[in-house]
């Protein structure tokens, strides 16, 4: 009699111990949950305000100057133009220019250099963000 009540205390015991660890997890996805939302919030309230425009950049590339053309429209980066890389190594620059697109995508000129690029990559960035610069003096 004895050892099955001992079971069902035991029993008991393990059941409310993992309905406490089920409780203590939900309660912390929750939490976790709610951090990613207000960070999110946090993240669009920070976002630039951009004037709707055309706005140009110019920075030294690995050749001379790069020179950039950024189109804003309704706050959003719609296109990057190239105006001008003439001394830009042609092996260099088109692994750089995949850059275009990457600061459209992401909507800022905080982007990573491409290896093997580095100063065609630095180049648009810089001049995209002098670019972006503008575009939020504007405002």
């Amino acid at each position: 009699m004895k050892t099955k009540v001992i079971k069902w205390i035991n029993m008991f015991l393990v059941l409310a111990v993992l309905f406490g660890y089920q409780w203590i997890a939900l309660g912390n996805q929750k939490k976790r949950d709610d951090y990613k939302q207000q960070k999110m919030e946090n993240e669009k309230k920070m976002l630039p305000k951009w004037k709707n425009g055309v706005y140009y950049g110019e920075a030294e590339g690995f050749g001379g100057p790069v020179k950039l053309k950024v189109t804003i429209q309704s706050n959003k980066i719609k296109s990057i133009t190239v105006i001008s890389a003439k001394q830009e190594t042609k092996e260099y620059w088109n692994m750089a220019a995949t850059l275009l697109d990457d600061i459209t995508k992401k909507q800022s000129a905080e982007v990573d250099v491409v290896s093997g690029a580095t100063y065609s990559s630095r180049g648009i960035i810089n001049a995209a963000k002098q670019a972006l610069e503008e575009a939020n003096e504007k405002n």
